[in-house]
């Protein structure tokens, strides 16, 4: 074997081993992104006496179907951005979009997130406020809108409990 032969055998097996170590990294991701596991979302047909053939297939496409998604059914719209416009005018709310603004030297306020249920109790919207100007999101407030009544509350994760605002202002000014 030449010199050259050599070299080519070296660059061919190199070539082969960086390709193999690629190939496992990329097998290794796409293993690590299909198992992860995502839960299906509650599902709730509307109230009725008897089966029909809808409210059926929707039981039986439950992974795919969500009724009470406010974007995708547009019904719940405005009562959630009456909801989310009331809880930014909370002076606790404020507070804390006027120190974001100030941090971020106007670039960002405060931010919502609105979830269609609270910890799995579809009875409530969930309006996560925080900062995401950062990073990362950093949740600050937990408020719950109930959806039969309409009446805001807040939850507080300390105690893991929901309260009335009246409540909460009083449990945040004793601590």
């Amino acid at each position: 074997m030449t010199a050259n032969d050599q070299t080519i055998y070296l660059l061919r097996s190199q070539t082969t081993e960086l390709f193999i170590s690629l190939s496992m990294k990329y097998i290794i991701l796409l293993a690590i992104l299909t198992s992860c596991k995502s839960e299906p979302r509650k599902v709730v047909a509307t109230h009725n006496e008897k089966d029909t053939v809808d409210q059926k297939s929707v039981k039986s496409s439950s992974t795919s179907v969500d009724l009470h998604d406010p974007f995708q059914t547009g019904k719940d719209t405005i009562r959630l951005n009456k909801a989310m416009d009331k809880i930014f005018k909370f002076p606790e709310v404020q507070d804390i979009n006027n120190q974001i603004d100030r941090n971020s030297h106007g670039k960002h306020g405060v931010s919502f997130m609105v979830t269609d249920n609270f910890d799995g109790d579809t009875s409530y919207y969930l309006f996560e406020v925080g900062d995401n100007s950062h990073d990362r999101y950093m949740n600050i407030y937990d408020f719950l809108l109930e959806k039969k009544t309409g009446q805001i509350k807040a939850y507080d994760q300390l105690s893991d409990s929901i309260m009335t605002l009246k409540e909460w202002r009083k449990a945040r000014n004793r601590n």
